[in-house]
């Protein structure tokens, strides 16, 4: 298959998407979907990092002032992973879609980049930084 062929050559697996997020049931705080990848994009053994961005480009509607929403992925493998996205108010339109969200996956880096995870710790409030750092041999 030409398709396996070229990403076990260039060793760089990557899949992107855009996935609409239904309004957030009212039972609910937030929403979770799960996103399936289409078959044999992913190396079994090695991990899958995921990006999510947030956006309302199906809202077409210059008048609407939508919330903020935070958004996080979940158990995320090589077939599959589950996007959740959460409003942070409650007081506006509730006709239209809640969001849509943009996604990418991937295994290991493209060349001369890097790839990696950082833990950020609970917090309810205010801002949480932490810092990301380089090896010193790749730049």
């Amino acid at each position: 298959n030409p398709l396996i062929l070229y990403y076990l050559v260039l060793g760089f697996p990557f899949v992107r998407g855009r996935v609409e997020i239904l309004h957030v049931p009212k039972w609910s705080d937030s929403y979770c979907k799960t996103i399936i990848f289409p078959p044999y994009r992913f190396y079994p053994d090695k991990e899958v990092h995921v990006q999510v961005s947030v956006n309302h480009i199906n809202l077409n509607d210059s008048v609407t002032v939508h919330h903020a929403i935070v958004s996080w992925t979940e158990n995320v493998n090589t077939q599959n992973f589950t996007v959740c996205a959460m409003q942070a108010g409650r007081n506006g339109k509730t006709a239209y879609q809640f969001a849509t969200v943009d996604w990418m996956a991937y295994q290991g880096a493209p060349l001369e980049g890097l790839a990696g995870r950082l833990k950020i710790q609970n917090w309810w409030s205010g801002t949480k930084c932490a810092d990301v750092k380089f090896p010193k041999v790749q730049f």
